[in-house]
């Protein structure tokens, strides 16, 4: 199992990460935007999806890695992603 943890205090990205199941937490002390974010083959990151309040799902990129971008800040947000 793979983690990667962290808290946005400003706008930019976590780390990457790869796995065939990877679970998404995110946890909003106030207002901000993460995007979640897929890698394709060429390096180019594409938008998944867009999160602005807590969350908790499960990512199935069958190896595809992915990593999350915050692009709007305001307020702190934890994030953890686990494979």
């Amino acid at each position: 199992m793979a983690q990667i943890t962290g808290t946005f205090s400003a706008t930019g990205a976590s780390a990457q990460i790869t796995g065939s199941r990877v679970t998404i937490q995110l946890d909003f002390a106030g207002t901000a935007t993460v995007q979640i974010q897929s890698q394709m083959p060429n390096g180019a990151w594409i938008l998944v999806d867009t999160k602005t309040a807590d969350y908790h799902g499960v990512f199935e990129p069958a190896t595809t890695p992915i990593r999350l971008n915050c692009s709007a800040y305001t307020n702190a947000v934890d994030y953890a992603l686990t494979s």
